[in-house]
């Protein structure tokens, strides 16, 4: 199977020199996980500043403002290297890509009045381009008349496919997707045997139903065995359910049409009428707003006779937040879908849906969905990247198939992190010491629980089987973490969990701390001391974040990398800096 295996991005934004290894699977989402300033708009601006022929940023967009550090973007796709740099774009002869973002940009407009000058700012949704040049309109070429005088003496056979497929957008759609019409014009394959076919079916008599009787008799093996011809009769047959002699008469009168010089045009048209009713139906069933939102085709420049289709969003305290989002992912999946051409292509959506409701969240992720099963059926690779900073594992926003879902976490410390203190949760679940192990080791307890022969009897080091010494050899990760040192983040997350507790507990009246060191779970002890009349600091809660995680031994599971992730993050490492 293909694989998506990794990315190189020199000197893009924040990046100077970055490989993210993932190895992801096609038709499947996948899951960028990083907290702010790790790299994630960086690779979406890499990819958003690719050109057919080069990769060309913005003056704002090189590293550190340097120009003179030139850009490079790398896609390795099944151990096969692609380079993009400011000379060449081997990407685009393998790949189509698109980039969905936030629509909102600030602007800034300065006023003069009496000498002086007045700044004003504004939020807005930029204008959405939908389709980059409105292509020109041409009818396909088709009439019922004509064909059944080209087909010859028995042309009564042909039905009139005018209005069921020929001008069906979505049949045409299919039919772009599915079918490779340069077969058409090969004469040993298709031309030669299809006029011996239909020179043969032209020689039976009788009634229209008789001859489709005889043609179902004598004729429908010849026609199976022209491999362009029955291709398209599966696919008609798919799409109408008309009878197997039916859909190969069918296929005949639209191979005569792939075959016309206008057909290309027509069908580039047809396509573009279809996304153009797409968006406007889509308007119509989200916008609940005073606002008439609809497609406009407007001239690319004064000076250009050619058009564009653009969504122009009203000002942005008069359209819901909700509305803005959903309207602006839609149209622009819809966009992306349009221009994904080749076998393999990359999908980068960049944090837009952080933001959005639980309704729109769904939304989102169903036409995602809907994306990726149209990709399988055409036997294509599409690589969603979905940018995210909220962990799947940790927030449910994701509503994904989850073992479907591929995630990744680009946060990864320098250095492959590992934990001697997973070693206690593997053995947590061992009969003689799970209960004191929970409240005395896993927790803040006072006393000191002397457990050091089991943990000899368990392999784990001795110096841990007095829970006051484990609390102190955490405290030491602890305080490697907060100086920049390499740290035990599962060592971290005990600290940080004893640490909250112990401040709660010292913060009680002797006759309520009994209770508390009996009462399970971290937030069920904070919460029972705000009903003591002790005030909880709201930060305690927050880095629930940290010692919530799960720590239940399971086989295969990433204990590591979602915790560094989280623990890298700046203002969780200022909330545990200020535990005191």
């Amino acid at each position: 199977m293909s694989k998506f295996n990794s990315l190189e991005i020199k000197n893009v934004k924040g990046l100077s020199n970055s490989t993210f290894t993932f190895n992801f699977f096609p038709n499947k989402p996948c899951v960028l996980v990083a907290p702010n300033g790790y790299g994630k708009s960086s690779l979406a601006c890499a990819f958003k500043s690719l050109k057919s022929n080069k990769l060309e940023l913005k003056d704002d967009d090189f590293h550190n403002g340097d120009l003179s550090l030139l850009p490079e973007l790398t896609v390795e796709f099944n151990k096969v290297k692609y380079l993009a740099n400011t000379t060449q774009n081997t990407i685009n002869d393998n790949f189509d890509y698109f980039v969905i973002n936030n629509p909102i940009i600030a602007k800034a407009k300065q006023m003069k009045m009496g000498g002086f000058t007045r700044a004003t700012a504004s939020i807005t949704v930029d204008t959405i381009e939908l389709v980059a040049t409105i292509p020109e309109k041409v009818m396909f070429d088709y009439s019922i008349k004509d064909n059944k005088a080209w087909f010859g003496s028995n042309g009564k056979i042909l039905s009139n496919i005018g209005s069921t497929l020929v001008n069906n957008e979505e049949f045409i759609y299919l039919l772009s997707k599915k079918i490779n019409f340069s077969k058409f014009d090969k004469k040993r394959d298709y031309i030669n045997p299809v006029q011996i076919i239909i020179d043969e079916i032209n020689k039976l008599t009788g009634s229209s139903d008789e001859i489709k009787d005889k043609i179902k008799q004598t004729t429908l093996n010849s026609m199976d065995s022209v491999e362009p011809l029955k291709e398209l009769c599966l696919l008609i047959k798919d799409f109408t359910g008309n009878s197997i002699v039916d859909c190969y008469l069918h296929s005949l009168q639209m191979a005569k049409l792939i075959q016309g010089q206008t057909f290309q045009k027509a069908l580039t048209y047809k396509i573009y009428c279809r996304d153009k009713s797409f968006f406007d139906s889509l308007l119509c069933s989200v916008n609940s707003t005073r606002h008439n939102l609809k497609t406009k085709e407007v001239k690319k420049s004064k000076s250009s006779a050619k058009k564009k289709l653009v969504i122009e969003f009203p000002k942005i305290n008069s359209i819901s937040n909700g509305q803005r989002d959903i309207i602006s992912f839609i149209s622009q999946i819809q966009k992306a879908k349009s221009s994904f051409k080749k076998q393999n292509c990359i999908l980068i959506v960049d944090e837009i849906f952080d933001y959005l409701d639980d309704a729109n969240l769904v939304s989102f992720q169903y036409y995602i969905t809907k994306l990726i099963e149209e990709f399988k059926s055409q036997g294509r690779n599409l690589f969603p990247i979905l940018l995210t900073h909220l962990d799947p594992q940790y927030f449910n926003h994701f509503c994904f198939n989850k073992h479907k879902m591929q995630i990744h976490y680009l946060a990864r410390s320098p250095h492959k992190v590992t934990s001697k203190f997973l070693d206690i949760v593997k053995n947590r679940k061992d009969q003689q010491i799970e209960s004191d192990l929970s409240k005395y080791f896993f927790h803040y307890h006072p006393d000191d629980k002397d457990l050091e022969n089991d943990f000899v009897r368990l392999n784990m080091p001795k110096v841990w089987g007095k829970s006051l010494s484990f609390h102190a050899q955490v405290a030491v990760e602890l305080d490697k973490y907060l100086r920049g040192d390499r740290y035990d983040p599962i060592a971290v997350l005990f600290a940080v969990r004893i640490k909250v507790e112990e401040l709660a507990y010292n913060s009680l009246l002797s006759i309520d701390k009994e209770e508390f060191v009996n009462t399970h779970k971290t937030r069920s002890k904070l919460e029972f001391c705000e009903e003591k009349g002790v005030s909880i600091p709201e930060t305690s809660y927050l880095l629930g974040l940290i010692y919530n995680d799960d720590l239940h031994w399971r086989n295969n599971r990433d204990y590591i990398t979602p915790l560094v992730s989280k623990l890298e993050n700046m203002t969780v490492k200022k909330m545990i800096s200020e535990l005191k």
